[in-house]
Formats: structure tokens, C-alpha cells, sequence
């Protein structure tokens, strides 16, 4: 696709970003759309399926809706129409918890900056905030002191009717965010 001119890839920290110029109603788009996100369902599913059948915990930094997210920044398309390839992406297993760390583009691209320019992460920002909420994931405000995003992950976890299968799910027992980890 990049030989023919409907894409152009960004290196950046070791990561691939490709963007396409393929038409945005056009079957190429939906047909790439498509194609990609059974490759995402593929690469994870692989990784999540046999796990929890062996009744084991996973722990994802990124899931579902940052695929949605990067592969609709990518089109350039809109929260309001979503297409049947990012529809598919419903078929992986749904998390009991999910959360989205709202931080300012500009922290982001300075702590990360594996994609092109910062208006990208702008971008993406807008698509997380719009689409969170039908993809059920709690935006936490990650612009505060890292103990107040603490207590809003463990007030989710806590309300949810999930806690009692939790073993040792209570914060006494978890303890505090480790302060090292935190930037």
C-alpha cells in the first residue's frame, strides 16, 4: 500500500505508525479496515484466550479501544460511524476493568513520543474521551497527584459486584501505588 501511495508509515521509538490515504468511503478503506483488525484480533486473541481458559489474570496495557482508536486516527474517521473492521474487535474477551488515563497531549508526547507530531496525539485524546463510554472504560483524570488517581481506580473496582471474586482485592492488602512507577 505504501509503494502505491495509500499509506505512509511513521517510525518513532521503535513503534509503526501507518496512516492511510485511501478514500474514506471507498471498499479499499473498509477492506483494509477489516483486514487489520482481524490481524489485532488474531495477535490478541492468541494471548488472552489461553490464559484465562487455564483461569489465569491478564493484565493489558492496551486493549481494545486503542486499537479502535489508532486504526480510526489512521482513516481519519469520525466517533460517530464505526466501521464493521472495528466492530469485530468486540469478539475479544471484554475486561472486568478498564481504564483510560486522561493526561495533556503535550505530557504524552514528551513521556512517549512514538507517534509523528503532537496534533496525532490530540487527535487520539478527542477519539478516547468520545469513544470510552461505549467501549466500557472509565476516563480517570491522570492530571492529579497519583493517590487521588489511586482512590477513583480503586472506587471502580470497589463498586463493582466483581470485588468479592477478586482474591486479596481489597487496597490494605494491594497497598499504595508504588511511587517509582509513577512519572
Amino acid at each position: 500500500m505504501r509503494r502505491l501511495g495509500y499509506a505512509s508509515v511513521h517510525r518513532a521509538g521503535g513503534v509503526y505508525i501507518v496512516e492511510t490515504r485511501l478514500p474514506s468511503r471507498g471498499g479499499l478503506t473498509s477492506l483494509w479496515c477489516i483486514l487489520t483488525q482481524i490481524e489485532n484480533i488474531v495477535k490478541t486473541g492468541v494471548k488472552l484466550v489461553f490464559p484465562l481458559l487455564l483461569g489465569r489474570t491478564v493484565i493489558c496495557d492496551r486493549y481494545a479501544l486503542d486499537m479502535v482508536v489508532d486504526g480510526m486516527a489512521g482513516l481519519h474517521d469520525t466517533p460517530g460511524r464505526t466501521r464493521l473492521g472495528f466492530q469485530l474487535l468486540r469478539l475479544l474477551p471484554k475486561p472486568n476493568f478498564a481504564f483510560f488515563m486522561d493526561i495533556d497531549p503535550e505530557v504524552a508526547f514528551k513521556r512517549k513520543p512514538d507517534l509523528p507530531e503532537l496534533q496525532d496525539y490530540v487527535e487520539r485524546l478527542q477519539l478516547y474521551r468520545e469513544l470510552s463510554s461505549s467501549w466500557d472504560v472509565a476516563i480517570v483524570n491522570a492530571r492529579v497527584p497519583a493517590d487521588t488517581i489511586h482512590r477513583k481506580v480503586w472506587k471502580v473496582i470497589a463498586s463493582s459486584s466483581l470485588l468479592g471474586e477478586l482474591v486479596g482485592a481489597s487496597e490494605e492488602i494491594v497497598g499504595p501505588i508504588a511511587s517509582g512507577n509513577v512519572r
